[in-house]
């Protein structure tokens, strides 16, 4: 069964060109892990409902097992690492779920 991955994010108000840089590198994973069927990546237009979340991830997966293999997949891991956390204002929120 597939699995949708979303995450929240709320970056730094200064990392604007990190940001850039992390949607680039994002957006290549599709064509670098096994098992992603879709990925989008972008900055909410309704700031007054996110809760101050900028951003938003969201990846569909073919099943469970794949959500594992791009959890630790080195590609994934460089970009949260490299591009994602040292941006981060707060920790960001993700869920995972079955369609």
């Amino acid at each position: 069964m597939p699995v949708k991955h979303i995450v929240l994010m709320k970056f730094k108000s200064e990392s604007s060109d990190a940001v850039g840089e992390a949607h680039k590198n994002l957006l290549a994973l599709k064509g670098k892990v096994p098992g992603i069927l879709d990925l989008s990546f972008g900055p909410t237009f309704k700031h007054d409902r996110s809760q101050g979340f900028t951003h938003a991830l969201v990846v569909d997966l073919v099943d469970e097992s794949a959500l594992e293999v791009y959890a630790t997949h080195p590609e994934h891991v460089a970009v949260v690492t490299n591009n994602l956390k040292p941006n981060f204002e707060a920790p960001p929120l993700a869920m995972d779920y079955n369609f």
